[in-house]
């Protein structure tokens, strides 16, 4: 069993060599460093892995595809949880808002850093008492956005909202803070990340899926 154990761990890393993507060919990201990289390059392994299952039609190698399928998951999961704790995401975020807004966003930040999801922070100041349908006080508060390259493009799969699920009244003066995620499918792709875009809910309702 530690035989065929070793030769599956062995496989996926001459995997890895093959393709010419260990941690130190990861492209480095201005602010989020080589986490789109990683999630690029395990996302590739994942889905070659995962069309060699399917293609399969032999039970004994599904089993043994679905084993490596399953090493290499945790690989992914262990490789990042590691880096990113060995290579904290302090810096600030450029981000860009819409205009004319109750609120000024004072500071973008990673919240938190994982396999899954990349968390963000959005810390703002209520300007102006934002109030709701009968004209009380609003105690929610949402920041659409997305991802844009260096290049002025969008990055697929970014479009997010961001929130704070506790009930706060927005009034003038309030301290406020949001938090959103961007999945896996959305980091893979922010190699070439420059900026956050606040956006409005119609383009939100638009792009979520795109």
């Amino acid at each position: 069993m530690k035989i065929k154990l070793l030769l599956i761990i062995a496989f996926i890393v001459s995997q890895l060599i093959s393709c010419g993507e260990t941690e130190s060919n990861d492209i480095s990201n201005e602010f989020l460093d080589k986490l789109p990289s990683m999630e690029k390059k395990y996302y590739t392994l994942i889905d070659l892995k995962e069309k060699e299952i399917k293609k399969s039609t032999d039970m004994d190698e599904s089993f043994k595809l679905g084993k490596e399928l399953k090493l290499l998951e945790e690989e992914k999961k262990e490789a990042i949880t590691e880096y990113v704790a060995a290579h904290p995401l302090k810096k600030d975020l450029p981000f860009q808002p819409l205009p004319d807004t109750k609120y000024t966003i004072k500071k973008v930040v990673v919240n938190k850093a994982s396999s899954s999801n990349l968390n963000i922070k959005f810390s703002l100041t209520i300007n102006e008492d934002i109030k709701g349908k009968y004209g009380s006080a609003s105690k929610n508060l949402f920041i659409y956005f997305k991802a844009i390259d260096s290049k002025g493009n969008y990055i697929p799969k970014s479009t997010t909202v961001a929130t704070n699920f506790k009930s706060i009244k927005l009034v003038a003066g309030t301290e406020y803070e949001a938090f959103g995620s961007w999945q896996n499918k959305a980091t893979r792709n922010m190699e070439d990340f420059a900026e956050i875009n606040e956006v409005t809910r119609d383009e939100w309702e638009q792009n979520k899926k795109k």
